[in-house]
């Protein structure tokens, strides 16, 4: 017999199958609206009430993804990324909940990312039984809107919403909250998750005083920190994206039933116009003075969610996921100019000549020593650490300088390269399978070329966030206390086999970038164009 739950716009009727390395009967909900379908005159508003149904509602099936592009250029690039059916009617989510117990267990909520155009919970990395069935707590997966239709802003009110994509988030943690409950769930012990944009969405809703009570602990996962966007930059992004849809200011309301396919059309194509000149991320969270007042940088540097325990992780060498053939083919004063125009756009100031040299120099002695000599090495890790792991560590410094709960996290695994091929290394996004223990999902374990030693690891790391999602201790018991994350020491948990405690990893990069970010962290590019 499937299980049934009753929520508070009708009843639920699962599945219930074997799940995960206990074999553990966990009861699945998919599908379930959070709220009412965004379309027509709600394809840009903030998400309504779900509609009440009479009778039984199936939940049995995945629910469509949000509308996205299948050859967005962040497509294909990691195994098994790609979703199946899209639609707007998008706002649902799924939830695993293991048998026994007698309830109250704590809630982890994924958010998956995918630059803000690509993603969804139907991707089977994301599966979520394992997880419940193993370390014994409920995972719910949301779908938010993505792109023109999740983050796009047109300077009109009586057209739409700001940040439709986030506020689809908080609706679905209000949701969360109210129907916990009635999955074994406790409502107060709710720990958001994400990857890549989806950790970057999570950053930018706890910026947000909305968010305020809706979450007691936060994970996020190789965030993109310092990508915010502003109303001027909106205002650009707007412009390109209304030419490219053929259609006038007068003419927006046009917009509301343009058809799908043609909206998808005029957001590859400013994705495409936007990338050299503003953000590779042209829908992008932005700064509002309404949902969100501030970019996480500045938001967590004054105190915003200190209240909630946070847990941050990224990857050894995020960037080596789209390396650079060009940059083997320069030396290293062309290098030391790309450095000096990728400073000067990203971290906010043009660090001179002399300085974008040294930096090259730095790292050109740090990677010989791991046998990575080529310019294309070098490029990654610059942006390896200006995009990804700096900014990171900049939010965790201010959450645990305001008295926030802190643990840091570096995913240092990587599988040997096949034969003539670019080493990934701990590439960005390669800790997925390892939060979902799904490396038999999507051609992984092939990709990865992992053998047994990663099994172990994957156990660890889920332990390790279902731990953390408990009673707000992150536990690998192998390695040692994970002691909470303070300065000066700054004590990581490096995910490897095996996992270690370590001192800050940072501390030297760090050193050699000092004095290079602007004091907003805001790169000059995204308020000149």
């Amino acid at each position: 017999m499937n299980p049934i739950a009753e929520v508070e716009t009708g009843r639920l009727e699962g599945l219930s199958n074997k799940a995960g390395r206990s074999g553990r009967h966990v009861r699945s909900f998919l599908g379930v609206p959070y709220g009412a379908d965004p379309v027509g005159p709600l394809r840009f508003r903030a998400p309504q009430p779900a509609e009440p149904w009479a009778g039984t509602r199936q939940a049995t099936a995945f629910g469509p993804s949000p509308i996205q592009s299948a050859s967005s250029p962040y497509s294909g690039v990691i195994p098994g990324n790609q979703v199946a059916a899209t639609s707007e009617s998008c706002l649902t989510l799924d939830v695993w909940v293991p048998d026994g117990g007698d309830g109250h267990r704590p809630v982890l909520v994924w958010v998956p990312g995918g630059a803000y155009l690509t993603g969804g919970t139907s991707i089977e990395t994301y599966d979520g039984s394992g997880l419940a069935a193993d370390e014994d707590v409920i995972v719910v997966g949301v779908n938010y809107r993505l792109g023109v239709l999740g983050f796009g802003w047109f300077g009109d009110p009586d057209l739409g919403d700001t940040n439709c994509g986030l506020r689809d988030l908080l609706a679905a943690l209000g949701w969360i909250q109210r129907n916990a409950a009635a999955f074994g769930g406790d409502p107060a012990n709710v720990t958001v998750f994400g990857e890549s944009a989806g950790a970057g969405a999570l950053a930018h809703m706890l910026a947000s005083p909305a968010a305020t009570g809706l979450v007691r602990r936060c994970i996020l996962q190789s965030p993109g920190i310092d990508h915010t966007l502003y109303p001027d930059d909106m205002e650009q992004v707007a412009e390109v994206f209304i030419r490219q849809s053929d259609i006038s200011r007068s003419q927006l309301h046009r917009l509301l039933d343009t058809d799908v396919e043609q909206l998808l059309a005029a957001q590859e194509a400013t994705v495409l116009e936007m990338l050299l000149g503003l953000t590779s991320m042209p829908f992008h969270p932005f700064v509002d003075g309404d949902l969100l007042p501030a970019s996480p940088s500045i938001a967590f540097a004054e105190g915003a969610a200190a209240g909630v325990d946070l847990l941050m992780s990224w990857t050894a060498d995020e960037m080596r996921l789209y390396p650079n053939p060009e940059a083997d083919t320069v030396g290293p004063e062309v290098l030391g100019q790309w450095t000096r125009r990728y400073l000067t756009s990203r971290a906010g100031a043009d660090p001179g000549r002399q300085r974008a040299r040294n930096l090259v120099a730095f790292y050109g002695d740090l990677l010989a020593a791991k046998g990575r000599t080529q310019g294309s090495d070098v490029w990654a890790a610059i942006q390896t650490d200006g995009v990804m792991r700096l900014p990171a560590r900049r939010v965790a410094d201010s959450h645990a300088g305001n008295g926030g709960r802190t643990f840091v996290a570096e995913f240092a695994w990587s599988g040997p390269p096949a034969p003539g091929e670019w080493d990934r290394g701990a590439f960005h996004a390669i800790d997925l399978p390892f939060s979902f223990d799904t490396l038999d999902r999507g051609g992984w374990r092939q990709f990865l070329r992992a053998g047994p030693e990663a099994d172990v690891l994957a156990r660890q790391h889920m332990h390790a966030w279902a731990s953390f999602a408990r009673d707000g201790t992150p536990e690998i018991p192998e390695a040692g206390a994970w002691s909470a994350y303070t300065a000066p020491e700054r004590r990581t948990m490096v995910l490897d086999t095996p996992c270690s405690v370590t001192p800050d990893p940072l501390a030297d990069i760090a050193s050699a970038w000092d004095g290079l970010w602007s004091p907003d962290c805001r790169p000059p590019s995204l308020s000149t164009g």
